[in-house]
């Protein structure tokens, strides 16, 4: 009897046939099987036989087969002179083809060729060939004779190659692999578009009676029992042969015990056997506390022999979307995610898994509890690793947006689903699996509808989404599809952000709401402090987690022009060669087709960049509310901390809290808490510290430290406690000295001479600082206007123009007038200055008065006020009097939040401390905040920085180093903005005052010996000679 059911697949493949029967062509291979059957996929190692490894490989572009070519797949063809491939791997990683990126790809072939001997065990068996996963498309022939075929990039499929074998000789697989399909657009997204066997290919076996599907849900209780099903889909090829069989499942935890067992006799009349138990109190799944337990599903025959059997681990735990909560286990989540990229350098697509356990280690590091795949299923080990390790999952159907124009074609409803069935099929068992995504940033239109029903008939366990851009994510949420459960949206402003929440019936995902281009992530910490505060919110996942890019030798030899602006926008280089990605060495580069791919918190090779820490800060499931504490000397003090555990599930039970009181680098009290707070919860926690009578510089940290019950620090917070009626005493350091001073002064110089060091400052507005003997710092009075045009400032020129942008950013002053005269003892100059702007500001300026004062203490004051042309536009991004002190200091050493860049928006990775880089350092450049005290080094002697506003900027510029005091810092910005917190030039009056000071740092009465005691040599951490134009 045929069921409506059964009609219904009937009417699709039957609308499939018919409406590509015509669209077809050798280009064009379509997601669908060839043959009807399907196989639970077998991976039991001892059970299957791997065709990985070195293979034949003739490409070629082009989609027609060469004359000379066309008995390639004959089983006596010679193909020795053919290169040798690595599979799997991509024919551009391997020297075959030149990269190209997103869906600009050209119509290419590669024919593959691989022997392998029939193995004494497969007598009497049905032989499956299985492919994970080929990029585009392929034909599979065996021995000449074509097994199938198949056309979505990112899902397996399995042939079954049994009458096509010979037992007595040889065997050749030959595959067809082209760069097109009739779904190929879907399978190309904004990255590089690599072609190859990209994923394991495998033979196994089963019997004639076998395993179609296995199907594994469980529903926990609110009282946390568990009702358990499982369907179990048995086929066979030859009925007449059927046998007397059992079919036997076991459900066992990780000591082997048997939790669950069932058992029912095969039988000719039934396909589908469904079983139910109830488990109590089983050991949950969540990404907090990955339980697993092994699942056991064996055929055997009447004498009790295996005929065919499974073994997988899976996790007890339910999904429900209640309101505007996503809930584990009946228990909210928030997701702290990162979308994922299936890309190596060096392996392509073909990543190993050893690459991906390291990869999801370092997640781990960064408090990342969701992956969304962007954007289609990753290869079966990364989701065996992710149920291991713990993670949430949003495992994402393929159709990227490069393919949303046969989204109105309905013939591409049974290849969507295909690709859909294939997905679902292959992940639906894996408990980190709690979310399927449909496409990325595609149309909702009747087709996609479709899709997301048929999603929802397979599996109607796990919520489904569309991940849309703004304009259609603001469409879809007035009336969303009643199959959608979670709105996903991407990059929305605050005030849509507002619309959304107002309107939306269902719970928010921002499946992308931050961008990492280029070391930009200005809006991570705003962002995120929004997900935290809207209920309708269940988190995010920020874009991404490494760069994109493929290993080259950076000559770009082919497929680079400076001038490509009429090819289309996959094929365009829009930035010079120096910011097209990552330079090694002089023979190694990591090329992200320029801004497309360089969008990583770390580098493609896995190197972490400082959004990376930035993340690890935002994401700590353990979090120290702000605090200002205020203590008194000699007497002891209360400091109250009130610790937040942003773990879902998990007590902090076994974590506990180090703590230092600290006088700079001397400890002066210790202590430790071991912590027991529910999950979800705050709690309070009073430190009693003594503080003596006197401290140096009156200047006290609170040093927290959170330890996980391995013994791995996790999170850490530094806290200045201001001590109660005493200011500290960096400012006002050798106030009283009194140095016996020689003042010279005239109409061209003005210099004084402190019986150690020399300053001077001429008519031109040069500053020298000597010791008598040589210079130690000689520099005209620069003023820094901008930051160096790194990729992500260039991008933001190359999409919003360049006048915002003033550049060059260091300007040389026209000293307009000099004035000097003595002033208690000392001497006193007014500079008059002017700093004309270039190129798009020519016209333009900045001028007015700084003053320099070189008192009696042996100092160098620079005090300045200063404004812009009346016709001045854009805006200073950076900006403050600057000072080159050359190429003979190799370090700086500050007292204050580190250790990388402060800007407006990202700020949050650094803590107050003793920070030391070298100038070759890869976190070298940038503004510091809040520096108390700041010293260049060279051996013996240093040069020593006090900053008003605690800003000083370092820049390794060519080998020398510039040291601002800046007045103006504006952020980052991201991708599809300007830089952040930018300062209007209307009314502008920029304002700054900076200290410095020649010391011997071996001197104990030191200001800097004091503070840093010793200034060892700092090896500079430098992974690359160049990354995207620093």
């Amino acid at each position: 009897m045929i069921t409506n059911k059964m009609k219904k697949k009937i009417c699709i493949a039957v609308l499939f046939f018919l409406c590509n029967l015509q669209i077809l062509s050798a280009s064009d291979v379509i997601s669908t099987m060839t043959h009807e059957r399907k196989f639970y996929p077998v991976r039991e190692r001892l059970s299957t036989m791997s065709l990985n490894g070195t293979w034949k490989i003739q490409v070629f572009e082009g989609l027609e087969i060469p004359t000379h070519l066309k008995t390639w797949k004959e089983s006596n063809y010679n193909d020795a002179s053919w290169n040798d491939i690595k599979v799997p791997g991509n024919w551009e990683t391997q020297g075959l083809k030149v990269p190209e990126y997103g869906v600009e790809i050209a119509e290419y072939t590669g024919l593959y060729r691989k022997s392998f001997n029939y193995q004494p065990s497969w007598k009497g068996k049905n032989v499956i060939l299985r492919f994970d996963g080929v990029h585009f498309s392929y034909e599979v022939f065996v021995n000449g004779q074509k097994a199938g075929q198949w056309g979505s990039a990112y899902n397996l499929c399995q042939f079954d190659i049994t009458r096509y074998l010979y037992s007595d000789k040889k065997n050749t697989l030959c595959v067809k692999v082209t760069s097109r399909s009739m779904g190929w657009k879907f399978d190309t997204n904004d990255c590089w578009g690599l072609i190859g066997i990209t994923r394991d290919v495998e033979l196994f076996t089963v019997n004639n009676t076998y395993l179609e599907d296995v199907t594994f849900v469980s529903d926990v209780t609110t009282d946390l029992d568990a009702i358990v099903r499982l369907q179990v889909d048995i086929n066979n090829f030859n009925e007449s042969e059927y046998h007397q069989q059992q079919l036997n499942i076991a459900l066992s935890d990780l000591q082997n015990n048997h939790i669950l067992e069932f058992s029912h006799p095969l039988s000719k009349e039934i396909r589908n056997y469904k079983f139910e138990g109830i488990i109590k109190q089983p050991a949950l799944w969540t990404a907090e506390t990955p339980n697993l337990y092994r699942l056991e599903v064996r055929i055997s025959d009447k004498k009790g022999d295996t005929v065919q059997q499974i073994n997988e681990f899976v996790g007890i735990r339910s999904i429900s979307v209640e309101g505007f909560d996503l809930k584990v286990n009946h228990q909210p989540i928030l997701l702290r995610g990162v979308c994922l990229n299936e890309i190596d350098p060096k392996s392509g697509r073909a990543l190993s898994f050893e690459e991906r356990r390291s990869q999801l280690l370092k997640m781990k590091e960064a408090n990342i509890n969701y992956i969304r795949t962007a954007h289609y299923p990753f290869a079966p080990d990364f989701l065996k690793l992710c149920d291991e390790l713990g993670f949430y999952v949003c495992c994402e159907v393929p159709f990227g947006s490069r393919g949303a124009k046969n989204l109105s074609k309905s013939q591409f409803i049974p290849e969507l689903q295909a690709r859909a069935e294939a997905t679902i099929r292959r992940d639906k068992n894996h408990p980190s699996v709690i979310i399927w995504s449909l496409g990325n940033e595609n149309p909702y239109t009747s087709i996609v509808s479709e899709v997301i029903k048929y999603v929802k008939e397979k599996d109607p366990t796990r919520p489904r989404g569309l991940p849309q851009k703004v304009g259609e994510f603001m469409r879809f949420i007035e009336k969303p599809d009643k199959n959608v459960d979670i709105i996903m949206g991407h990059y929305l402003s605050d005030a849509r952000i507002d619309k959304a929440v107002a309107k939306s019936k269902k719970p928010i995902l921002h499946t992308e709401y931050a961008h990492a281009q280029g070391n930009a992530f200005s809006d991570l910490e705003s962002k995120y402090a929004r997900i935290l505060k809207e209920e309708k919110v269940i988190g995010g996942s920020i874009w991404c987690w490494s760069d994109q890019a493929v290993l080259t030798d950076g000559n770009f030899n082919t497929d680079y022009k400076a001038e490509n602006a009429n090819k289309e926008r996959d094929a365009q280089r829009k930035l010079p060669k120096e910011y097209q990605g990552v330079k090694i060495d002089s023979n190694h580069f990591m090329d992200t087709f320029g801004e497309r791919g360089a969008d990583g918190i770390v580098y493609a090779d896995g190197y972490p960049k400082e959004n990376f820490y930035q993340v690890r800060k935002l994401y700590s499931p353990i979090v120290v509310s702000p605090a200002a504490f205020i203590g008194e000397l000699n007497a002891e003090n209360i400091f109250t901390i009130e610790l937040e555990n942003r773990f879902d599930f998990k007590s902090l039970h076994g974590y506990q809290m180090k703590w230092k009181i600290r006088n700079l680098q001397t400890v002066l009290q210790t202590g430790n808490a071991w912590l027991d707070i529910p999950a979800r919860k705050k709690k309070k926690i009073d430190l009693k510290v003594q503080l003596p009578l006197q401290i140096p510089f009156n200047d006290i940290m609170l040093c927290l430290e959170f330890i996980d019950p391995y013994g791995k620090r996790i999170h850490e917070r530094n806290f200045p406690i201001s001590i109660k009626g005493y200011p500290k005493g960096y400012a006002s350091w050798n106030e009283g000295a009194k140095y016996k001073l020689k003042n010279k002064v005239s109409k061209q110089i003005a210099s004084s001479d402190n019986g150690n060091y020399s300053y001077s400052i001429s008519k031109e507005g040069i500053f020298t600082v000597s010791d008598g003997k040589k210079k130690m710092l000689e520099t005209p009075l620069f003023l820094r206007v901008g930051r160096k045009e790194t990729l992500i400032l260039k991008t933001q020129l190359s999409r919003l123009g360049s006048t915002f942008n003033w550049n060059p950013y260091l300007l040389e002053p026209i000293i307009e007038k000099f004035e000097t005269h003595k002033k208690d003892n000392g001497v006193q100059i007014t500079l008059f200055c002017r700093w004309n702007g270039k190129n798009a500001h020519s016209d333009q300026y900045i001028s007015g008065e700084v003053n320099i004062y070189f008192p009696t203490n042996g100092k160098a004051i620079f005090d300045y006020e200063l404004r812009p042309s009346a016709n001045a536009t854009g805006n200073f991004l950076e900006c403050g009097l600057t000072l080159d002190a050359g190429d003979s200091y190799e370090q700086f050493n500050w007292l204050g939040e580190g250790p990388y860049s402060a800007t407006p928006g990202k700020s949050a990775y650094n803590e107050r401390d003793i920070w030391r880089l070298h100038r070759d350092d890869i976190r070298f450049d940038g503004n510091r905040k809040n520096v108390d005290v700041g010293v260049l080094t060279n051996d013996k002697s240093g040069i020593v920085f006090l900053s008003d506003n605690g800003n000083i900027g370092i820049e390794n510029k060519d080998g020398r180093i510039y040291v601002s005091q800046n007045a103006i810092v504006s952020g980052y910005g991201n991708k599809f903005s300007k830089p952040n917190a930018l300062v209007p030039m209307k009314d502008l009056v920029i304002k700054g005052s900076l200290t410095l000071f020649m010391e011997n740092l071996n001197n104990s009465s030191s200001l800097g010996y004091q503070i840093f005691k010793s200034f060892p040599a700092v090896v500079p951490e430098k992974p690359y000679m160049r990354t995207y134009g620093w």
